[in-house]
C-alpha cells in the first residue's frame, strides 16, 4: 500500500452532506484514510497519482445481506423461488460443501463484489456445518480484502431436532477471532471484519428456540439479522414484540410482505432493513421491495445481492430494479385508473446513498466507510464514465444508477489497498482463486451428477 494516494480530476460524489459533489476533484488518502478532498490537490515526490478525469469517484459500494460462500455456484438456480431453494440449495448442494469448497466459494464471492466496486459486505454465512467450515468461510473473507461483517448462521451439526439451536460454535469464533474489545461482553475486530449473527428467527425454529437464539446472540453482545416478511412467511416483527426482542441491534432481510404495523414496530424500535430488490422480485419473496415502505418510515436502510445462485453479483442491478419497482408500487394506483402520473418522488442519489452511506449504517461501519469523508477509511470507487452508455448529458449520478454495471468499475481501494486497477482484480489471491472455484465447481458437479 503507498503511504500516500491522490485521487486526480473525477466527478467526487462524497455522500458527505457538508462536501456534496466536487466536479474535477481530488481525493488524497494516506495510510489508508481519507485526508482531504478538493480541486487541484498537489501531488508529494511520492505520491502515487490515480487519473480519474472522466470518471465518478464514489464510496466503496456497501452489500448488507450476501451469501458469499455461494461464490462457486453463481446461477445454480435462476428459475427457482424461494420454495424450491431450500431443498436446492439449504439442504442440497449447501451440503455438499467441503471446508476447502466454502474456502473457495466464499474467497470468489468476495472478489465478485470488489470486482463490482463493492468494498463493505454483510457476509451471511448459512453453510457451516462444523467450525472448520466456519474457519474456512472466514479465512476466505478475511483474504480477499473486503471490509464487512462475518454474520455467523447455521446448519451446524447434523441433529435430529427439528428446530436445532444456533451453533454454539459461534461462541467459539468468537472468543478465538473477535476477541472483546474494552471488556463490554462484544466482539472485537479481525482485520477489516468483525462479527455478528444470522440466526433463523421466527420464520424458521419453533417461538421457544428463537428467544433462546436471541438470548445466546446477546449474551455474545452480536448483532443480530433475520430474514422476515417473504411470501409464506407472517407475523415475524409481531412475534418479536410478543416476545420482547425487538432492538436497535436487528437487521430485517428482504420485510416484503410486512405489515404496516410491522413496519411502524422495526422503525419505533430502532431496526434496520435490508432490501434485496432482485431475489425479493425474481423468486417470489413479495409484490415489491420494501424500499418506499421503509424510506417513508425513516428506517435505516441498505441494499443487498443476497444469493448469487438466483441473482446477479452487483448492487447497480439492485439499485436500477429497487428505483423502477418502487416508483411503479407508489403510482399503482393512478396507473390502474388509467391516469397519466405527474411526478415521481424517488430520486436516483436516494438509491446511490442506500447503496453507500446507508449500508454502512445499517452494519453499524458508518464511523469508518460509506461516505467520502476526511477521516474515513479509503474505501473508494471509481467508475470509468467514458463508455457510450454512460457519458451522458445529465447528472453522472443517474448515468450510475440507470446504466453502469461491474464493468464500468475501474478502480476499487480498500483501506487505501487497491483490490481492483485498469479494470482488472489485483491483490495476491487473485490469481489462484479462480482455480481453486472451479475446483470447488468440479467436484460438486461430480456428486449430484
Amino acid at each position: 500500500m503507498s503511504e500516500e494516494i491522490l485521487i486526480t480530476g473525477g466527478h467526487v460524489v462524497t455522500l458527505d452532506d457538508a462536501l456534496g459533489d466536487v466536479p474535477g476533484g481530488d481525493v488524497r488518502v494516506r495510510d489508508g484514510v481519507i485526508t482531504q478532498i478538493g480541486v487541484g490537490l498537489r501531488p508529494g515526490p511520492d505520491t502515487e497519482v490515480v487519473d480519474a478525469r472522466g470518471r465518478l469517484v464514489i464510496p466503496g459500494l456497501i452489500d448488507t445481506h450476501r451469501h458469499v460462500w455461494q461464490g462457486a455456484i453463481a446461477g445454480f438456480t435462476p428459475q427457482m423461488t424461494g420454495y424450491g431453494y431450500g431443498p436446492a440449495v439449504l439442504t442440497g448442494i449447501s451440503l455438499r460443501h467441503t471446508p476447502t469448497d466454502i474456502y473457495a466459494g466464499t474467497l470468489w464471492g468476495a472478489l465478485q463484489a470488489l470486482d463490482a466496486g463493492i468494498t463493505t459486505i454483510g457476509d451471511w454465512a448459512h453453510a457451516l456445518q462444523s467450525a472448520d467450515h466456519a474457519d474456512a468461510n472466514l479465512r476466505g473473507l478475511r483474504e480477499s480484502g473486503i471490509r464487512g461483517l462475518f454474520f455467523y448462521g447455521g446448519p451446524g451439526p447434523a441433529d435430529d431436532d427439528p428446530n436445532p439451536p444456533h451453533p454454539l460454535d459461534a461462541r467459539r469464533m468468537r472468543d478465538e477471532h473477535f476477541p472483546g474489545n474494552g471488556g463490554n461482553g462484544g466482539a472485537g475486530d479481525n482485520g477489516r471484519l468483525r462479527m455478528g449473527m444470522a440466526l433463523r428467527g421466527p420464520c424458521f425454529t419453533s417461538p421457544e428456540r428463537n428467544r433462546q437464539d436471541f438470548a445466546f446472540a446477546r449474551e455474545l453482545g452480536l448483532p443480530i439479522s433475520v430474514h422476515v416478511g417473504m411470501a409464506g412467511t407472517a407475523d415475524a416483527v409481531t412475534a418479536l414484540r410478543r416476545d420482547g426482542l425487538l432492538g436497535p441491534d436487528v437487521n430485517y432481510i428482504h420485510a416484503n410482505q410486512l405489515t404496516d404495523e410491522e413496519m411502524d414496530l422495526i422503525a419505533a424500535s430502532g431496526g434496520t432493513v435490508t432490501i434485496t430488490p432482485s431475489t425479493d422480485m425474481l423468486m417470489q419473496f413479495g409484490t415489491y421491495p420494501a424500499t418506499g415502505r421503509a424510506l417513508e418510515r425513516d428506517i435505516v436502510s441498505g441494499f443487498g445481492v443476497d444469493t448469487v445462485c438466483s441473482a446477479g453479483t452487483d448492487l447497480f442491478s439492485e439499485m436500477r430494479l429497487a428505483l423502477a419497482a418502487e416508483r411503479s408500487r407508489a403510482n399503482a394506483g393512478s396507473l390502474a385508473r388509467n391516469e397519466l402520473v405527474h411526478e415521481v418522488a424517488l430520486h436516483q442519489r436516494d438509491m446511490l446513498r442506500l447503496a453507500t452511506l446507508g449500508g454502512a449504517q445499517v452494519l453499524g461501519l458508518a464511523d469508518r466507510t460509506g461516505s467520502l469523508t476526511p477521516g474515513k477509511q479509503a474505501d473508494i470507487t471509481v467508475v470509468d464514465l467514458r463508455s457510450p452508455h454512460l457519458d451522458g448529458f445529465g447528472d453522472p449520478v443517474a448515468m450510475l444508477v440507470l446504466g453502469a454495471g461491474p464493468a464500468d468499475v475501474e478502480t476499487v481501494l480498500v483501506g487505501g489497498e487497491f483490490a481492483k486497477r485498469d479494470g482488472t482484480l489485483g491483490g495476491a489471491c487473485a490469481a489462484t482463486a479462480r482455480d481453486l472455484m472451479h475446483e470447488t465447481q468440479d467436484r460438486l458437479r461430480a456428486t449430484i451428477r
